[in-house]
Protein backbone atom coordinates (compact mmCIF):
# COMPACT_ATOMS: atom_id res chain seq x y z
CA UNK A 1 0.00 0.00 0.00
CA UNK A 2 1.35 3.44 -0.89
CA UNK A 3 0.75 6.01 1.84
CA UNK A 4 0.83 9.70 0.95
CA UNK A 5 3.78 11.64 2.36
CA UNK A 6 1.45 13.85 4.39
CA UNK A 7 0.11 10.77 6.18
CA UNK A 8 3.37 10.07 7.97
CA UNK A 9 5.59 13.09 7.62
CA UNK A 10 5.33 16.75 8.36
CA UNK A 11 3.31 18.16 5.48
CA UNK A 12 4.03 21.63 4.19
CA UNK A 13 2.09 24.36 5.97
CA UNK A 14 -0.79 25.78 3.99
CA UNK A 15 -3.32 28.09 5.53
CA UNK A 16 -6.99 27.96 4.64
CA UNK A 17 -6.84 30.99 2.36
CA UNK A 18 -4.26 29.18 0.24
CA UNK A 19 -6.63 26.32 -0.59
CA UNK A 20 -7.41 27.54 -4.08
CA UNK A 21 -10.74 27.43 -5.84
CA UNK A 22 -12.97 26.83 -2.85
CA UNK A 23 -15.36 29.28 -1.23
CA UNK A 24 -15.46 29.84 2.51
CA UNK A 25 -18.83 28.12 2.80
CA UNK A 26 -17.65 25.10 0.81
CA UNK A 27 -14.47 24.96 2.90
CA UNK A 28 -16.61 24.99 6.05
CA UNK A 29 -18.73 22.17 4.64
CA UNK A 30 -15.66 20.04 3.84
CA UNK A 31 -14.26 20.74 7.32
CA UNK A 32 -17.57 19.79 8.96
CA UNK A 33 -17.66 16.49 7.05
CA UNK A 34 -14.08 15.72 8.12
CA UNK A 35 -14.79 16.57 11.75
CA UNK A 36 -17.62 14.02 11.70
CA UNK A 37 -15.43 11.41 10.07
CA UNK A 38 -17.34 11.55 6.79
CA UNK A 39 -14.30 11.25 4.55
CA UNK A 40 -16.09 10.32 1.34
CA UNK A 41 -18.54 13.21 1.76
CA UNK A 42 -15.66 15.61 2.46
CA UNK A 43 -13.86 14.56 -0.72
CA UNK A 44 -17.06 14.79 -2.74
CA UNK A 45 -17.89 18.25 -1.35
CA UNK A 46 -14.38 19.45 -2.17
CA UNK A 47 -14.55 18.12 -5.72
CA UNK A 48 -18.02 19.60 -6.34
CA UNK A 49 -16.97 22.98 -4.94
CA UNK A 50 -13.72 23.23 -6.90
CA UNK A 51 -14.43 21.18 -10.00
CA UNK A 52 -11.08 19.49 -9.35
CA UNK A 53 -9.97 16.12 -8.10
CA UNK A 54 -9.38 16.25 -4.34
CA UNK A 55 -5.72 16.85 -3.46
CA UNK A 56 -3.50 14.24 -1.85
CA UNK A 57 -3.47 16.03 1.51
CA UNK A 58 -7.26 15.60 1.70
CA UNK A 59 -7.56 12.08 0.33
CA UNK A 60 -4.61 11.00 2.49
CA UNK A 61 -6.41 12.10 5.67
CA UNK A 62 -7.81 8.58 6.03
CA UNK A 63 -4.28 7.14 6.29
CA UNK A 64 -3.77 8.83 9.66
CA UNK A 65 -6.39 6.50 11.14
CA UNK A 66 -5.04 3.30 9.63
CA UNK A 67 -4.53 0.40 12.04
CA UNK A 68 -0.82 0.37 11.16
CA UNK A 69 -0.54 3.74 12.94
CA UNK A 70 -1.87 2.27 16.19
CA UNK A 71 1.56 1.71 17.70
CA UNK A 72 3.52 3.58 20.36
CA UNK A 73 5.70 6.24 18.77
CA UNK A 74 3.55 6.94 15.70
CA UNK A 75 1.45 9.59 17.41
CA UNK A 76 3.46 12.66 16.45
CA UNK A 77 3.30 12.01 12.71
CA UNK A 78 -0.38 11.12 12.96
CA UNK A 79 -1.08 14.32 14.90
CA UNK A 80 0.79 16.41 12.32
CA UNK A 81 -1.26 14.88 9.48
CA UNK A 82 -4.61 15.40 11.21
CA UNK A 83 -3.72 18.92 12.35
CA UNK A 84 -2.54 19.93 8.87
CA UNK A 85 -5.77 18.93 7.15
CA UNK A 86 -8.01 20.64 9.70
CA UNK A 87 -5.78 23.73 9.59
CA UNK A 88 -5.75 23.86 5.77
CA UNK A 89 -9.53 24.00 5.80
CA UNK A 90 -9.71 26.80 8.35
CA UNK A 91 -10.30 24.73 11.47
CA UNK A 92 -8.69 25.58 14.80
CA UNK A 93 -7.04 22.30 15.82
CA UNK A 94 -4.79 22.08 18.89
CA UNK A 95 -1.91 19.73 19.56
CA UNK A 96 -2.37 18.12 22.96
CA UNK A 97 0.55 16.51 24.74
CA UNK A 98 -0.30 13.86 27.32
CA UNK A 99 2.45 12.89 29.75
CA UNK A 100 2.78 10.71 32.80
CA UNK A 101 4.08 12.44 35.90
CA UNK A 102 5.16 11.61 39.43
CA UNK A 103 6.01 14.51 41.79
CA UNK A 104 6.32 16.96 38.86
CA UNK A 105 8.81 14.71 37.06
CA UNK A 106 7.92 13.10 33.76
CA UNK A 107 8.35 9.35 33.98
CA UNK A 108 8.48 6.89 31.10
CA UNK A 109 5.43 4.75 31.73
CA UNK A 110 2.96 3.08 29.44
CA UNK A 111 -0.21 4.93 28.55
CA UNK A 112 -3.06 2.71 27.37
CA UNK A 113 -6.30 3.45 25.57
CA UNK A 114 -9.40 1.28 25.87
CA UNK A 115 -10.63 0.44 22.37
CA UNK A 116 -14.31 0.12 21.46
CA UNK A 117 -13.98 -3.69 21.74
CA UNK A 118 -12.92 -3.34 25.39
CA UNK A 119 -9.28 -4.26 24.80
CA UNK A 120 -6.45 -1.99 25.87
CA UNK A 121 -4.02 -0.69 23.27
CA UNK A 122 -0.68 0.74 24.31
CA UNK A 123 -0.45 4.29 22.92
CA UNK A 124 2.84 5.24 24.58
CA UNK A 125 5.83 3.45 26.05
CA UNK A 126 7.65 6.63 27.02
CA UNK A 127 4.99 8.45 29.00
CA UNK A 128 4.30 10.79 26.06
CA UNK A 129 1.36 10.78 23.65
CA UNK A 130 0.34 13.55 21.25
CA UNK A 131 -3.04 13.97 19.62
CA UNK A 132 -5.27 16.66 18.12
CA UNK A 133 -8.24 18.31 19.77
CA UNK A 134 -10.72 20.32 17.74
CA UNK A 135 -14.19 21.51 18.68
CA UNK A 136 -14.18 19.42 21.85
CA UNK A 137 -13.22 16.18 20.10
CA UNK A 138 -10.06 14.11 20.26
CA UNK A 139 -8.41 12.76 17.10
CA UNK A 140 -5.63 10.20 16.86
CA UNK A 141 -5.03 6.84 15.21
CA UNK A 142 -7.15 5.12 17.88
CA UNK A 143 -10.28 7.28 17.60
CA UNK A 144 -11.01 6.79 13.93
CA UNK A 145 -11.74 9.67 11.61
CA UNK A 146 -14.82 10.82 13.53
CA UNK A 147 -12.82 11.33 16.72
CA UNK A 148 -14.29 11.04 20.19
CA UNK A 149 -15.74 13.59 22.59
CA UNK A 150 -12.81 14.86 24.69
CA UNK A 151 -14.21 13.63 28.03
CA UNK A 152 -14.84 10.15 26.63
CA UNK A 153 -11.35 9.99 25.14
CA UNK A 154 -9.75 10.99 28.43
CA UNK A 155 -11.90 8.47 30.35
CA UNK A 156 -10.55 5.67 28.15
CA UNK A 157 -6.91 6.49 28.91
CA UNK A 158 -5.03 4.78 31.68
CA UNK A 159 -1.60 4.81 33.30
CA UNK A 160 -0.11 3.86 36.65
CA UNK A 161 0.34 7.55 37.49
CA UNK A 162 -1.66 10.69 36.63
CA UNK A 163 -1.79 11.76 32.99
CA UNK A 164 -1.23 15.47 32.48
CA UNK A 165 -2.58 17.25 29.41
CA UNK A 166 -1.01 20.34 27.89
CA UNK A 167 -1.68 22.35 24.72
CA UNK A 168 1.57 22.62 22.73
CA UNK A 169 2.60 24.47 19.58
CA UNK A 170 3.92 21.36 17.81
CA UNK A 171 4.29 17.68 18.57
Amino acid sequence: MVVPQSAHGSPPSIIASQVQGITDSARAQVLAHLARGELAKAVQAYEVATGLKAPLWLTGFKAAFDASKQVPGACQGVARSIHAVFNRLGGKPEYIELTTRVANERVDLHIVFQLANGKDARVADTGLHVLVRMNGRAYDAYTGASGLPWAEYMSRLGAQVPIIEKVVESP
